[in-house]
């Protein structure tokens, strides 16, 4: 038992970061219905500016959060006037050719100029941990948790209790009303796409502190994001981050008691089981009208 509450325990503080991850998709993809391929990708070059920020300075790579945040919002807003804007009332095949192009394009320049190699970061705090009775936890784990958890709250707070966010609601639920009562839709879209990149960047500058990084895990973060957002309801940021907890816990257990290699497998059965109950998802699914 005490080793199933560790695992609950680790599960539920990789699922809160895990959740920030996944909800810069919810929000791309709730607010736009853009189907992006590349969103695994983005966090991998943001654990790579982590690592580089940390190495090149010396510094914790949470200090380079002042510098990569920035920058991934001016990137997703670029990425959205370059390509995502083209692609709003392309065929979904259009989408996912578009997106699955960018993500190769990503993955291989990532290769092109950072090699294979797994790299990783080794903070003073890397090997600390807190002990709570018979649950102990490492540093790097609870310093990621507090961030993400802080950030989901502040976006929860933004969407629900300012203008602009109150204008990306709108425009995700009626495009064409919102433009009719004078939102700007082309601006919110670009802040949006900003806001999605930007949590991005703050999952992966946490994931850096106990992740390692080489070029081709973005395809296994894109693949874990779309569970997740699919598994907890699309367009729903309660169920992205309830969907990412469970998709955590799965992680931890499977992984410890069977295999880690067998966790992919194990997080699809419950996918899809819970889909074949609720096939919107657990909270449900948010229509996109034109």
């Amino acid at each position: 038992m005490e080793t199933i509450f560790q695992l609950i325990t680790t599960g539920f503080l990789t699922g809160i970061v895990y959740a920030l991850m996944a909800l810069g998709l919810s929000i791309i993809f709730g607010l736009m219905g853009l189907i992006n391929f590349a969103h695994g990708d983005f966090v991998m070059l943001a654990m790579y500016g982590g690592f580089f920020f940390c190495h090149f300075s010396g510094l914790d790579p949470y200090f380079g959060l002042l510098v990569v945040v920035p920058l991934f919002f001016v990137l997703g807003a670029g990425i959205y006037r370059g390509l995502f804007r083209h692609l709003l009332d392309a065929p979904e095949e259009s989408q996912i050719i578009a997106t699955f192009g960018l993500s190769f394009v990503l993955q291989y320049g990532a290769m092109l100029f950072f090699s294979t190699e797994y790299r990783s970061v080794v903070t003073k705090y890397a090997d600390q941990i807190l002990s709570l009775g018979f649950l102990t936890v490492d540093f790097p784990h609870i310093f990621s948790t507090l961030i993400a958890g802080i950030l989901l709250a502040l976006i929860f707070v933004f969407l629900y209790f300012t203008n602009t966010g109150r204008a990306i609601r709108a425009v995700s639920e009626q495009r064409r009303g919102a433009s009719l009562i004078g939102i700007h839709v082309q601006k919110i879209y670009t802040i949006a796409i900003g806001l999605g990149l930007s949590c991005v960047a703050f999952s992966g500058t946490a994931l850096i502190t106990f992740e390692s990084v080489h070029p081709t895990i973005g395809t296994h973060f894109n693949l874990l994001c779309w569970v997740i957002v699919v598994l907890g309801g699309v367009g729903s940021l309660w169920g992205t981050v309830i969907g990412a907890i469970i998709i955590a816990e799965m992680e931890m257990i499977i992984g410890f008691f069977f295999a880690p290699v067998l966790t992919t497998f194990a997080y699809f059965v419950i996918f899809l089981a819970i889909l074949m109950i609720r096939p919107a998802g657990l909270f449900g699914y948010v229509e996109r009208r034109a």
